[in-house]
Order: structure tokens, then sequence, then C-alpha cells
């Protein structure tokens, strides 16, 4: 039974259901679907007869939210009321649920919402061309993709991890992310130290371009991304402008200003987000923190990826996919301010974090 409801939890939250049915089916049957989400999660904590109090995720859940809350800026005060206890029941309830789960019940999930990526650009192709499957958004679906291709690296059998490679390989860059491009090379030059045959996997990588630059009239690929993409292939010449347009170097240094105006406690709940001292956030949840509550919850923040990177590469020869994963999460935050809000991050957060603690201490 407790099984069964670890599954369903693990299932809403890593796939996004909440949102996705929120924005492709109606509000009800999203909100629905997130109540849903958070009430298993408490039941099976109380099936598990277990608790997680993680003092990382605490304290910095609680620095951010009273901190920025306490000068909140902009928003409905029930939106942030609602994320405040949303994120704390991920944290506290959802903590022994990410314990539980073994490293392929998390690869089998998210290959399942990799896939979905696949689908939407296959079957529900539109004009945009850039796809995400359950996640919306893109650059979410890249998170998810490059998650599972790091996950690959500590699977036992060979056949499932090519598998996995080539799946979240091609969901990864129908996403046209650069980010997931950028980490899914640096990913495959880490790999080397484990085995130099993974060279290898860039032959996945290869197959991948070939097939998108075949069939790119049937996916409806991105014009402007997918132009670029082929330049870079054969060879041509890139227009920097278009390189850069949209950077998130450029985005970032619009924030800058009202960091170094109020340092200390920052801005407040909802000035670094959307519709807040800009149109748009910053797209780096570091921002986001010190931005919007200062350099204490910054610090926490950053000490918490600081600690997953650092164990991970002190058992990088005996898990190695934790660092890869770490390594990932954090410069894949360094492009999306969601992390607050994000159930599917903040969860794998959670599970690098605990993997991490629970194989330094067999070590």
């Amino acid at each position: 039974m407790s099984e069964f409801v670890r599954y369903i939890a693990l299932g809403l939250i890593i796939l996004n259901m909440p949102s996705f049915l929120l924005v492709k089916v109606s509000s009800t049957a999203g909100s629905l679907s997130s109540a849903l989400m958070y009430s298993i999660l408490i039941f099976y904590a109380i099936l598990a007869k277990r608790v997680v109090f993680l003092k990382f995720f605490l304290i910095l859940g609680l620095s951010y939210f009273i901190i920025s809350g306490l000068q909140h800026y902009s928003g409905d005060e029930s939106v942030y009321v609602s994320t405040f206890i949303k994120f704390f029941i991920i944290i506290i309830f959802g903590a022994e649920a990410a314990r539980k789960t073994s490293i392929t019940e998390v690869f089998y999930i998210l290959l399942i919402g990799a896939s979905s990526i696949i689908i939407n650009a296959v079957l529900f192709g539109d004009s945009y061309g850039r796809y995400s499957g359950f996640y919306l958004d893109p650059n979410a679906a890249g998170f998810i993709c490059i998650t599972g291709f790091a996950i690959t690296f500590g699977l036992k059998k060979r056949k499932l991890q090519l598998i996995g490679q080539f799946v979240f390989s091609l969901a990864g860059f129908l996403t046209f992310s650069r980010t997931f491009i950028l980490l899914w090379i640096i990913l495959i030059l880490i790999s080397l130290r484990l085995n130099p045959k993974n060279i290898k996997v860039l032959l996945v990588g290869a197959l991948m371009i070939t097939l998108l630059i075949s069939f790119a009239s049937i996916f409806k690929l991105n014009t402007v991304r997918f132009n670029q993409l082929k330049s870079i292939i054969n060879n041509e010449q890139v227009s920097t402008s278009e390189l850069n347009k949209g950077s998130r170097t450029t985005t970032w240094s619009y924030f800058y200003d009202y960091i170094y105006d109020k340092p200390m406690f920052g801005n407040g709940y909802g000035s670094f987000q959307g519709r807040g001292l800009r149109r748009v956030g910053p797209h780096n949840s570091f921002l986001l923190v010190i931005g919007e509550s200062g350099i204490f919850p910054f610090v926490v923040f950053l000490g918490l990826y600081a600690f997953i990177v650092y164990r991970g590469f002190l058992i990088f020869s005996d898990k190695p996919y934790l660092l890869m994963m770490g390594l990932g999460q954090f410069l894949f935050l360094l492009t999306s301010h969601n992390y607050f809000t994000a159930s599917y991050l903040i969860l794998t957060t959670i599970w690098i974090y605990l993997k991490t603690k629970e194989t330094s201490k067999e070590i």
C-alpha cells in the first residue's frame, strides 16, 4: 500500500501533473491534482510513520520566506502563503518518499517525462518549434532531460543505460534549450574520467542532430535555434547578435543594481519574479534569493549546492551520477528563477542531497 502511494506521489511531482492538467485540461483538474499530490505526500509520511527534517532546507525555506515575506513587494498574498505551505510540505513530508526511492525508480519516472517531450514533438507539433511535453516550458523540460541523462551513468544494466541516453538526448535536443546542450557536453566530458569509451556517447549526439536535420520539417523545429545549430554543425558563420539574443547574462545584469541597493534583506517577495521590479524575472534562482531576501538565505542556498557538489566530487568514483546531477542542477538554476514553485526541482534536490549524504557515510 505504502509503495503504491509513494509511486503516485512521485509521478505527480516529477511529471509535473498539476501544472500540466491546469494548462491543458482545466483549472479544476489542475487544482484537484495539486491538492491530491500534497495530500498523498502527507498520507505517505503517515503510512511510513516517519518524517525527515532536513536542516539545510528548513533554514533555507524559513529564512527566504520570512525575510522576503516581511517586505512583500508584489502579488496576491494568498499566492505567497500557498507557495510557503507547498514548499514545506515537500521538504518535510516528501523527504521520506525521496529517501526510499531508488535510482532505477527515478530513472523510469524521468524516462516517462522525457518521452512526453518526444510525443509532443512527433504528434503535437506547433509553430513555436521547441517542445516540452508535461513540463510546458522547454527550459524546464531540458532540466528533466539533463537530470535523466546524468542518472544513466549510475545504471548497472548497459542496455538500459544506452536506451536512457538515447531518449534523454533526443528529448533534450527537441527542447532546443541552450542550457541543456551545454550541460550535455559538460557531462560527457566528465564521464570520460570514468571510462574513455564514453566518448562514444558523442555518437549518440551526432545521431540526434542528424535525425533533427533530416526530419526538421516533420518536427516543425524552432527556426532561429535550428538554423543556429545547423550553421555551427556545418561550420558556417553564425550571427553573434542572434546567439546573444535573450542571453542570461544580459538578463541578470538588469537586476544587479536592485541587489546592490538592498543586499542585507533584499527587496521583498515577488520583486524578482514576473511583474515585480521588472516585467520578467532574472532567470537565476540565486539572484532571486539574494534579491528578494538578502545575503543570509543566499549563503544558505549556495552552501546547499556547495555541499552537494563537494560531496559528490568525493564519492565520484563510487557514484558519479550524484556529482553529475548536482552539478547539472546547480548550473540549471543559473538560468531559472522557479526553484520555490517547481515541486520537481525541490524533490530532486532533496533526493540528490539525501543520496549524497548516505553514500558519504557508507564510505
